[in-house]
């Protein structure tokens, strides 16, 4: 064997290494999507704040390229029943997303669409979903650990005993908040009362503001506005306003004491993990039986500063509070999930 064909074999042998490093190259970066692309169905729309977050977090997540994704979404105004079956259906069938991310109740259209679009990932945000099968993810935007703490404010800062909650519907996550607002507000005054209204409406601000002077006029000092920023009433009344899920204190500085604060990255970050997984991993969708969600300890909610009312809240009672957020995040208090319907005092 001479020299010359040894030579020759350890070449072939090279470019035959480097054909196979470069098909595994190619087929790897095939492997890996460079963008994810998301159809988004509000609830009510970017006026409501719960749809609002949703938006600026998928701004957020654009803007921070979580696994060198380029994220892009586009907006589909609110339908329910046969309507958003249909309008689902064609987002579906235009090849456009990859991603469907209702934030509303859409379990029962999704059902039906799923089987028939399996490579789609449908996301479901909120309670009133359900999961139907592996390609369907639920997330859940929980503040009840925000809501025990808001108990213990409005407890502690309320001068007749009694506080308030406006609420939309006696939905699962709703009913959380207000069982967990009343429990954190025991802890502080066992004999506070609370008054509680259904408007039976996802936004109608005239509602809400009705229910609150009645509320007000009860002898509620506190009230909670769980069905929009409503704080009207509050402004006319003189008394304290409790904001949900977004800090808007600047809508009404003088009578916006805190309020909770959703965050949406943590659970949105989970959809684009999973997502990825399955894209490049070759694993089947693996939808989630029980909702995923994320509370204080793992930045998916908090309540909101007092801003310039801080001079308000007793440095005992901002104690409390602290005491408490801190036995929340270390895990030494469990707030309880309990979505039961709660009966007002």
């Amino acid at each position: 064997m001479t020299f010359k064909f040894l030579l020759r074999r350890m070449v072939g042998v090279m470019w035959l290494l480097l054909a196979v490093m470069w098909q595994f190259s190619v087929a790897t970066a095939a492997g890996k999507p460079d963008q994810v692309r998301i159809a988004l169905m509000y609830s009510v729309g970017p006026e409501a704040v719960w749809d609002k977050l949703v938006q600026e977090t998928l701004d957020v997540l654009a803007e921070d390229k979580p696994h060198d994704l380029t994220v892009t979404y586009d907006e589909h105004d609110a339908v329910y029943g046969e309507q958003a079956e249909a309008v689902m259906r064609l987002l579906a069938k235009s090849g456009k997303y990859d991603i469907i991310l209702s934030a509303s109740a859409h379990s029962d259209q999704i059902k039906n669409l799923q089987s028939a679009f399996p490579e789609i990932m449908w996301v479901s945000l909120g309670s009133g979903n359900y999961n139907t099968g592996e390609n369907h993810y639920l997330v859940y935007g929980r503040v009840h650990e925000a809501a025990y703490l808001l108990g213990i404010l409005a407890a502690g800062i309320s001068e007749t005993g009694v506080i308030g909650a406006v609420g939309s519907f006696p939905a699962d996550d709703i009913n959380d908040q207000l069982n967990a607002l009343r429990a954190g507000a025991r802890t502080v005054n066992p004999d506070i009362k609370l008054k509680l209204t259904f408007i039976e409406s996802w936004y109608d601000p005239p509602k809400a503001i009705e229910a609150t002077y009645a509320q007000v006029a009860a002898g509620a000092d506190v009230v909670y506005q769980m069905a929009g920023e409503v704080f009207e009433a509050c402004v006319n009344r003189q008394i304290y306003c409790l904001s949900k899920y977004k800090d808007t204190s600047s809508m009404a500085p003088d009578v916006v004491l805190s309020g909770t604060q959703l965050h949406w990255e943590p659970g949105l970050r989970w959809i684009l993990d999973e997502w990825y997984n399955h894209e490049t991993a070759g694993q089947p969708f693996a939808g989630n039986e029980d909702p995923v969600w994320f509370g204080i300890a793992e930045g998916g909610s908090d309540i909101s500063p007092f801003h310039g009312l801080a001079d308000k809240v007793s440095d005992e009672l901002k104690g409390r509070i602290a005491t408490a957020r801190a036995a929340i995040v270390s895990g030494e208090l469990e707030v309880p999930i309990l979505v039961d319907v709660p009966k007002p005092d």
